[in-house]
């Protein structure tokens, strides 16, 4: 279990969303690594916490990690350092989370190529980095060094980000910034791509979710979720939880932290089993220009799954904790 420390709760923002019904027991905190796309420092922490019995949403005030060239994707390398995609700097850069130096910095792709790197994936090994520009070709970075651009073939030439599912199947999404796009899967051998579906409303993030064993996507404020093996059975969110989503990321434990909007948004599905219809949800707002989170569990995140804490523990250091918000989900 983690530690939890009483000054942590000191200026504490929170929000909750009390829609009634079963809850499990448990207070789940921890570290959330994020960046901005259009203010410095650019990359930055927050600790959050969550009760899913009071169904209290927190966050600390921001701590300030480090300056890059440009940030939009963020993850962990398995040197527990953090990368970030530079956006318009042809540059990704190697960052240590503690002090904000910059270790290092490469270029995602091959020479004369377009270097823009935005959305960052970790492969399952440890050993190489993938990205891209939005639509464009896909750049293979062995850890951690200069890249080697891929051009694509298929029923899309360019993706926005891939995502390795269940079974060695690996997903991409094709789309703008931040929502509306085409899914499929692509073979990382012959870079041929198989489009499965087009224009959909919540495809602009992707990830794999251990909880529920789907690919689980965000984007323009609405969630997804298809099958992890073959991306059967599309299914996205009827409600809009927020006026837009970029990058989420979700704890094993049924939760998901999303960014976009200026906020921080808690998603609460761990007794539904579906992101798409979640049993609470919650906006802290006041992040400015936040753009992506780093992954919480699976490849790319510093740690394991995070520990509930007792509630006990919990109860004696909500003091003066204030409610901030309140949203009701979608009947």
């Amino acid at each position: 279990m983690r530690a939890i420390r009483a000054a942590w709760y000191a200026g504490f923002c929170t929000a909750a969303c009390l829609l009634g019904g079963p809850a499990n027991a448990g207070l789940f905190t921890g570290d959330l690594f994020y960046t901005y796309y259009g203010q410095t420092p650019n990359v930055a922490k927050v600790t959050y916490s969550y009760n899913d019995v009071t169904h209290t949403f927190g966050v600390s005030a921001p701590t300030n990690i480090a300056t890059t060239g440009g940030a939009d994707g963020i993850i962990f390398g398995p040197d527990g350092n953090l990368l970030i995609g530079g956006q318009g700097s042809g540059f990704v850069y190697r960052v240590n989370p503690t002090t904000g130096a910059i270790i290092d910095q490469f270029h995602p792709g091959s020479a004369g190529s377009d270097q823009s790197s935005y959305h960052l994936a970790l492969d399952p090994t440890g050993t190489k980095v993938y990205t891209s520009n939005f639509g464009g070709a896909l750049d293979v970075m062995p850890f951690f060094g200069a890249g080697t651009t891929h051009a694509l073939t298929g029923g899309d030439t360019g993706l926005t980000q891939v995502a390795f599912g269940d079974a060695g199947s690996v997903f991409y999404v094709d789309g703008s910034p931040n929502g509306g796009g085409n899914l499929g899967l692509i073979n990382l051998t012959t870079f041929v791509t198989t489009q499965l579906y087009s224009a959909v409303g919540p495809a602009h993030g992707l990830i794999y979710d251990p909880y529920s064993d789907l690919m689980t996507m965000f984007g323009r404020g609405f969630t997804g979720t298809m099958n992890a093996t073959d991306g059967s059975n599309l299914k996205t969110s009827s409600t809009q939880f927020a006026c837009d989503f970029d990058q989420g990321a979700v704890d094993g434990h049924g939760h998901a932290l999303v960014a976009g909007c200026s906020s921080i948004t808690l998603l609460d599905y761990s007794i539904s089993h579906d992101i798409t219809h979640p049993d609470y949800y919650a906006s802290i707002g006041g992040f400015g220009t936040i753009d992506d989170v780093a992954p919480l569990v699976g490849a790319g995140s510093r740690t394991d799954v995070p520990e509930p804490i007792t509630l006990s523990l919990f109860s004696a250091g909500l003091a003066g904790v204030a409610m901030m918000r309140r949203r009701k989900k979608s009947a």
